[in-house]
Parts: C-alpha cells; structure tokens; sequence
C-alpha cells in the first residue's frame, strides 16, 4: 500500500512507535541499518506555526536496527537536509528533550565491555519533526533528507517544501 502525504499528518510525532508511514524493512529479515520516510510535499504558512513552534511540520518516520557494538562508539542520531538548489547542507541532532532527574543507581553496575554486546542488536522507530532539530530557513524549497546514526547512514529521500 502506497503511503500519501495525507498519511503523515495522522502520525505522534517523537514518539518510538511504528505507524503507518514507518519504513518497510520486512523483506529483509536480516536488515541492518537505518530506513526513513518523508513525506514528498509538505506546506508552511508563516501566519500558523507548528505546535511546538517551528515553522511548519516535516515527519521523518524511521527505523533502525543496528548492532550494540556500533551504538556503544556513537549513537548520536544526526538529522541532515540539503537544499537541492543551493546545495546548503543543515544539520540538527536528534536530542530528547528529559526534564527528569539523574537519580545514582542504588548499586553499582560493572562497566559493559565490548564483548558482551557482540551480537546484539537494538531497533527502534523514530518519528521526530525534522524543523524542530534542524534550523531551516522559511521558505519554499526542495530538500534532499538523510538521517545518520554514528557512521551508518540511512536512505536519501527528496521533499518539496512550499507556502499554502
């Protein structure tokens, strides 16, 4: 089933749960790596910012699964979009935003070597708003979106960004 532009507008943002814009990787049982989905048009108008104030939404629906052992050197998720025409590349990280506290643990915990993370592999789904992280400009354009987990890099996928 083909995913519209419409679909995207129904989906939780920053939230870690699949929908139904999140990337297929199902034929691939084996799959490695780091998947996205954009929507291909997304309209702004300057008058009615989004929600969490940027200025318009852009969902980038996700997923990754990635070995533990590659995590534990860089899991930074790194948000990147180029303008298609000018060929400016802006970047944001994808940083939760916890109010929480660092409470110690009430035990201590041995430090995780290496070695007990070999085969293991951690995924999740990621649904961030891609102007909430990434700085930009308001204006009509087309972008070309990659998000990129340590030196993984995911698909490359192309958004029409213009005024209602």
């Amino acid at each position: 089933m083909a995913i519209s532009n419409a679909d995207f507008k129904n989906i939780e943002l920053n939230s870690d749960t699949q929908n139904l814009c999140s990337p297929d990787v199902s034929i691939k049982s084996d799959f490695i790596g780091v998947a996205i989905n954009v929507p291909t048009d997304v309209e702004f108008d300057e008058a009615e910012p989004a929600e969490d104030g940027s200025f318009t939404v852009i969902p980038i629906c996700g997923y990754y699964q990635l070995s533990l052992v590659e995590l534990s050197k860089n899991s930074v998720i790194q948000l990147f979009a180029m303008n298609v025409e000018t060929e400016q590349v802006y970047r944001g990280e994808l940083i939760e935003e916890d109010a929480g506290t660092e409470e110690p643990m009430p035990f201590d915990e041995p430090e995780l070597l290496p070695q007990d993370l070999e085969g293991q592999l951690l995924s999740a789904y990621f649904n961030p708003n891609l102007t909430h992280y990434v700085d930009l400009p308001v204006e009509e354009a087309t972008y070309k979106i990659l998000v990129q987990i340590g030196q993984v890099k995911s698909n490359i996928v192309e958004l029409k960004v213009h005024r209602k």
